[in-house]
C-alpha cells in the first residue's frame, strides 16, 4: 500500500507542467537559482528538460540572483530586524554571489540600521531589568539577531 502512494505522490509531470508549476512558484515570490533548481529536481525531469526550463524561466526574468539579493536583506532587515551578519550568512547558504551579497547589505541605510539596533538595545534591556546578567544577555541576544559584535557593545 505505501509503495502505490509513493507512486502517486511522485508521479512524473511534463516539461510544459514543470514549467507552469515553477512559474507560479517563482511568482508567488522573490527566489534564487538555487531555489528554483531544488524545486525543479522534485519533478523527476531529465538533466537535459531541467535545464531548459531554468534557462527559460530565467530568461523570462521570473527570478533573479541580484532582485532576490536585495529584496532578501531588505525584508530580513525591516520586518525580521536581522543584522547584517546574519543576513549575509543566509545569502551565503542560498549561493549567492559575494559581490551581491555585499551590494544588498550596502543597500541597508546604516542610519536605520542604528537606529533598529538601538530599539532592540532598549527592548532587550527592558526585558532583562531585573537580571544580574542583563548586559550580557542583551547583547547576547543582538549579537544571535546578527548584529556586529563590536557595533552592540559600542551601543552598550
Amino acid at each position: 500500500m505505501a509503495k502505490t502512494w509513493f507512486i502517486l505522490r511522485h508521479s512524473k509531470v511534463t516539461p510544459d507542467e514543470a514549467l507552469q508549476k515553477l512559474e507560479r512558484f517563482c511568482a508567488y515570490s522573490e527566489r534564487c537559482p538555487k531555489e528554483v533548481r531544488s524545486k525543479l529536481s522534485e519533478f523527476g525531469l531529465t538533466q537535459a528538460d531541467a535545464e531548459q526550463i531554468f534557462k527559460v524561466l530565467q530568461e523570462d526574468k521570473f527570478f533573479n540572483e541580484e532582485r532576490f539579493a536585495m529584496a532578501f536583506a531588505g525584508g530580513k532587515f525591516r520586518y525580521n530586524n536581522w543584522g547584517r551578519v546574519r543576513i549575509r550568512q543566509e545569502l551565503r547558504m542560498r549561493d549567492i554571489s559575494p559581490a551581491l551579497v555585499n551590494q544588498a547589505l550596502d543597500s541597508i541605510d546604516q542610519t536605520e540600521y542604528e537606529n533598529l539596533l538601538q530599539k532592540l538595545l532598549d527592548k532587550k534591556r527592558q526585558q532583562y531589568a531585573k537580571d544580574g546578567n542583563a548586559r550580557e544577555k542583551t547583547a547576547a541576544s543582538l549579537i544571535r539577531a546578527g548584529f556586529e559584535m563590536e557595533l552592540v557593545f559600542r551601543f552598550l
